[in-house]
């Protein structure tokens, strides 16, 4: 509804223009584009607006009756051919002026009608107490047992980052397929990307979530927050979801299945914060021979200084480049954390994204690779 209200707020500057323009001919055609221009607005609203009513089902059933009547009116609307341009000027403007404080009083009434019915905090108790009683349930065990079974087989106790974020690939994927947004998927005009975050072109293409995984984690991504590599719930936005979908088939079956992979998810970041924390920055990246040489190259080519803090010169995308062929020639369980506290910088993960995107390496990056070599 933002985009409608923004087109509301140019065309009462327009007509407010009108009022100290001298009466012509140009004049009157401009004022008959601009009711026709409301009019199209009105059509948007009473669209916009009957979304709202059915996706929210808040609205009283007056406000939504008065607001049909209203925007009839404003649709029946007839230019007459009348001669006296002064007349017909006044006419058009006074007609302008009427439609756009009805389509404002309506907006302002729907506004007002949402806000007294749910707030955020009330959203907020919906989603904590939805989570309570999933926490309670056998699901959660399950869940958590499964996590401990995946960690233990397939990575012995220790995963690796590639591993974990795998993992959580896994999991998202598993709630696009179990149909969680499916309702939701259906009103997202256009999919979102979200750099950095999950990498869907990885998918091969048998995969049957490859042609739609962007629309439905867009959908997933207006209930989460993405901070500091990790997917975090926003429990006012994901109330609000399960109240929108309250009455949808399947509406128990879904809100269960995001909180089962929610939950999975969470333990997996979980973890991943507390393996990248005890990682020793001093024993893994400073102190080995292997790593002391590699530094050692590193200083004399001007890439860092003697206490392994990056020069002025060294650009982000070469610091990205030089983390990663340090992690990989030391088997680093955490590839870009220990870097980032080292240098104290972050996000070296979109940069390597970047790199990725564009196909274009850092500049020197032969060079790096050489100090690396054994």
């Amino acid at each position: 509804m933002l985009d409608s209200k923004k087109l509301l707020d140019g065309l009462c500057a327009e007509v407010g223009q009108f009022k100290d323009e001298v009466p012509s001919a140009g004049t009157k055609f401009r004022l008959m584009g601009l009711v026709e221009d409301i009019l199209e607005v009105t059509a948007m609203l009473l669209q916009e607006v009957l979304e709202v009513v059915s996706r929210e089902a808040v609205l009283d059933a007056d406000v939504d009756i008065d607001y049909a009547e209203m925007a009839e009116a404003v649709l029946a609307w007839e230019l007459d051919e009348r001669e006296g341009q002064n007349e017909e000027m006044c006419e058009l403007t006074q007609k302008a002026n009427e439609a756009l404080g009805v389509l404002g009083n309506t907006l302002k009434q729907i506004d007002e009608q949402l806000k007294r019915h749910h707030k955020d905090e009330e959203y907020v108790r919906l989603y904590e107490a939805e989570k309570r009683r999933y926490l309670n349930a056998g699901t959660s065990t399950r869940a958590r047992q499964k996590f401990g079974e995946w960690k233990e087989d397939s990575c012995y106790g220790h995963p690796s980052q590639e591993e974990m974020e795998d993992y959580r690939m896994e999991k998202v994927l598993h709630m696009f397929e179990k149909g969680v947004f499916k309702e939701r998927v259906e009103h997202i005009q256009r999919a979102t990307r979200y750099p950095g975050e999950l990498d869907f072109e990885q998918l091969d293409d048998d995969n049957p979530m490859k042609k739609t995984a962007h629309r439905h984690y867009a959908a997933l991504r207006k209930m989460v927050d993405w901070k500091d590599g990790c997917l975090v719930v926003n429990p006012a936005r994901v109330g609000r979801h399960f109240f929108a979908c309250r009455h949808e088939p399947n509406a128990k079956s879904n809100r269960t299945n995001f909180l089962k992979y929610m939950h999975k998810i969470s333990m997996l970041q979980t973890m991943l914060n507390t393996d990248a924390s005890d990682v020793s920055v001093t024993d893994d990246v400073l102190s080995s021979a292997e790593a002391r040489k590699y530094w050692q190259r590193l200083k004399e080519r001007g890439f860092v200084d003697g206490k392994c803090q990056l020069l002025p010169d060294t650009t982000r995308k070469q610091a990205m480049y030089i983390a990663e062929l340090f992690s990989e020639k030391l088997n680093m369980k955490a590839k870009w954390k220990p870097f980032q506290d080292l240098w104290g910088i972050s996000n070296l993960a979109q940069e390597k994204w970047d790199c990725q995107q564009t196909g274009v390496l850092p500049q020197r990056y032969k060079e790096i690779e050489t100090f690396f070599d054994d």
